[in-house]
């Protein structure tokens, strides 16, 4: 390897941890030999998935096999290492890794990729950009490599770099989305024509939902708006009322920070404020990640992104907006009006009405099984009766 894609050395005082078992590609073909399905609980930004991973992970039932991924998003390694080994705890035996985003600060970039390594992650999976390096480092680390893609073109280029498996995540997903006219069926039948890897659908999915995307050949179905709103996870309870009693007037698109990508989130005066042209330039974190600031960076602005990619930093801080601080005040202070809650589409689905009866993600499961009871999960095509489902999504 060429000292740039050299896999980054651990720190020497960076202890080992047991590692959770690998979720690579053979895995996946046993689980599916067993007539199961992965049920992947997506990452989510800062602090809104903490918690959750393991509790997911550590599902089983007779349909479906519960894997865990933690948001590597705005975390120290310290913060990630601790993440992980609770998740391992919660789920022992049981698939838990880390979402990486291309997007972020190099130098944040490869510590984080770093950590996870040494934790043993089930696997690494990498969105919001695309970085080669990562998929190098991964192989030499031993983690298998997951890549989310929003085009059959960049699947059949992960699978030539060496993925494991794919996230096919389509235009209804929360947060940062790719091509937003491109309808999670249709993008899943047009990766699954372009790779031979296993493929998780991503994007709105709702548990009636799951006969559909698994008649069309996923592996699996990823979902994280669903988890958001359960009984556990450390997200500030305020985060998981503004995903209740909400439909389609209440989500919207904004205009990202990060390269001025499209980002699907609930609707409220923060997302007003954007759409009328308003812009938050970033305050001190040092209240969150302490006086020693994010990777040592104690400034307003903590350089979260990579060079050129924040339309906030690139202005001078003229022209959108803080991620961080929107993210943090609505996962950690749960400001209904500064804050910024992604959600995919699915939030319209949710049927509870108060904070204080969501249920368990034990219980969650319960509601996927159910779901897809009775029905094949193998076999092309969606049925007869699911074309209603598919019409949502096409």
């Amino acid at each position: 390897m060429s000292a740039d894609t050299a896999l980054p050395a651990r720190r020497p005082d960076e202890p080992a941890s047991p590692p959770a078992p690998r979720l690579d590609r053979a895995a996946i073909e046993e689980v599916l030999a067993s007539g199961r399905r992965l049920l992947v609980q997506g990452a989510m930004g800062i602090n809104a998935s903490d918690g959750l991973s393991g509790k997911v992970a550590a599902v089983r039932t007779r349909r479906l096999l519960g894997v865990g991924t933690i948001s590597a998003v705005l975390k120290t390694p310290a913060m990630l290492a601790a993440e992980i080994r609770r998740a391992k705890r919660e789920a022992p035996g049981g698939f838990v890794g880390v979402n990486l985003m291309a997007a972020i600060h190099k130098q944040d970039f490869e510590a984080l990729a770093r950590t996870a390594f040494a934790e043993g992650a089930s696997f690494l999976v990498q969105g919001a950009g695309i970085s080669r390096e990562i998929v190098k480092w991964c192989r030499a680390a031993g983690i298998p490599f997951v890549g989310i893609v929003s085009s059959g073109r960049l699947a059949a280029m992960y699978e030539k770099w060496g993925a494991e498996w794919l996230v096919a995540e389509g235009a209804e997903a929360g947060g940062h989305i790719g091509d937003i006219g491109h309808p999670l069926l249709q993008l899943l039948d047009e990766v699954k024509a372009a790779t031979s890897l296993p493929v998780v659908a991503a994007g709105g999915i709702e548990a009636h939902d799951l006969p559909t995307v698994f008649a069309h050949g996923a592996a699996g179905a990823q979902l994280a708006t669903r988890f958001l709103a359960s009984r556990d996870g450390d997200v500030h309870p305020n985060f998981k009322d503004m995903h209740l009693r909400r439909g389609n007037p209440d989500v919207t698109l904004i205009t990202s920070c990060v390269k001025g990508m499209k980002a699907r989130a609930v609707k409220n005066a923060f997302t007003d404020a954007l759409a009328a042209g308003k812009h938050f330039p970033p305050r001190s974190k040092t209240w969150f990640f302490g006086p020693e600031g994010y990777m040592g960076r104690t400034k307003d602005c903590i350089e979260c992104l990579g060079d050129g990619l924040c339309l906030c930093r690139e202005s001078d801080f003229q022209e959108s907006f803080c991620i961080t601080d929107a993210l943090l005040e609505a996962a950690v202070h749960g400001d209904v009006e500064r804050g910024l809650f992604y959600t995919g589409q699915s939030v319209t689905g949710i049927e509870e009405t108060d904070v204080g009866r969501l249920p368990t993600v034990a219980e969650i499961f319960e509601d996927f099984e159910r779901a897809i009871g009775g029905t094949a999960v193998e076999g092309p095509g969606a049925r007869a009766a699911d074309l209603d489902i598919a019409a949502r999504f096409l």
